[in-house]
């Protein structure tokens, strides 16, 4: 049987990964506290919403039929009150996930079609919306629980929809048994090879952060982000001043191994949102998502302080900030050639005086 971990992992599913989700459909930590502060006044209503929901769908001779014993249906009334529960309490954990990942075993085992379970979902959306409306007196309370909840089921049914496309390749995989049979008598692993040779594709092998393909589709999908939900994000463009000299004297292993603390000390400071990139050569990158410019220089200082408490060659950083949105929106383009421009201050700064530069957007 597999650990939580195990099987989110065998989806693809980490901490950062989660993280990243959490940030994709813009569920704030303001969303989470306002269900969580509606959660004490729904949980007294939660049984009559189950009872209300299922009557709706029992009244379906197709989903009745998938249901069939009324042992069944209580303990389908148990899981989904649970559910409408741990929703609300707003906390996306891997005990919450895991959770939610094993709900296709038991649609399986029912017989349950994605478009069945999205018929449910717009049930479910409609009765907790109407109690969110008779529950709350304050109009802009009701609106924005409304938005928060709508979040938190969409964010909900990406895991429910992992586990059928998950369930749906295991299928695959046992169909073309003798196919997976040959690959192991060859000892060719190709569901491990695969995945390394996508993580390789993605990833610089020297810094084991993200290269600079990784880095633009990135910043395509945050800046889309970034305007669907009207936030800032900062693009952060830099590289080493003192670095030839550091190979040139002591060798490009020693300059292998300052690239690789650059590397370390970016994955130390980051957020989980955060995607730092190596461009190439010892030109480096990081997207922060949900970030202004103020909110920028403190994981600036960390990383600075970080890098200079862990290598011991004297290497400084030229440094360009700059920002996009909330209300105005720059293509990729733009961005990096702004950034680029800025931190080509900084190196020209760093000429007259040592040390790292930083230059942020006006």
């Amino acid at each position: 049987m597999l650990s939580k971990t195990d099987l989110m992992e065998s989806i693809g599913i980490n901490s950062e990964e989660l993280e990243r989700r959490r940030h994709a459909f813009d569920i704030s930590e303001s969303d989470q506290q306002r269900l969580r502060n509606f959660s004490p006044v729904l949980e007294p209503e939660l049984e009559r919403i189950v009872t209300d929901f299922y009557k709706r769908q029992m009244a379906d001779k197709e989903i009745a039929k998938m249901i069939g014993a009324p042992k069944v249906l209580a303990n389908l009334h148990v899981h989904m009150q649970l559910f409408l529960s741990r929703l609300f309490r707003a906390t996306y954990d891997a005990d919450y996930i895991n959770s939610r990942l094993r709900v296709r075993k038991v649609h399986k085992t029912l017989g349950v079609a994605p478009k069945l379970y999205m018929s449910a979902i717009s049930t479910l959306q409609d009765l907790v919306d109407e109690n969110i409306r008779n529950l709350c007196a304050d109009d802009d309370d009701v609106q924005a629980l409304h938005k928060a909840f709508h979040k938190a089921l969409l964010f909900d049914c990406q895991f429910v929809f992992e586990a059928y496309i998950h369930s749906y390749q295991l299928d695959m995989e046992e169909a073309y048994g003798e196919i997976n049979d040959y690959a192991a008598h060859m000892e060719i692993k190709i569901e491990a090879l695969t995945r390394k040779a996508h993580n390789e594709s993605l990833r610089d092998s020297l810094t084991n952060i993200f290269n600079r393909r990784a880095l633009i589709d990135y910043l395509e999908r945050e800046l889309e982000i970034a305007k669907r939900y009207e936030l800032p994000l900062c693009l952060v463009y830099f590289d080493l001043n003192g670095f030839k000299p550091i190979n040139d004297t002591y060798g490009h292993e020693a300059g292998d191994n300052v690239l690789r603390q650059v590397g370390q000390s970016l994955r130390t400071i980051s957020r989980n949102v955060d995607i730092p990139a190596r461009l190439g050569g010892d030109e480096f990158c990081i997207i922060m998502p949900r970030c202004d410019i103020d909110n920028a220089r403190k994981p600036i200082d960390r990383l600075i302080t970080d890098f200079d408490q862990n290598c011991k060659y004297d290497v400084a950083f030229s440094i360009g900030v700059v920002q996009t949105g909330p209300e105005v929106f720059e293509d990729i383009n733009t961005l990096l050639k702004r950034a680029d421009g800025l931190m080509y201050e900084a190196k020209t700064a760093s000429r007259k005086t040592p040390g790292h530069q930083i230059r942020y957007a006006s």
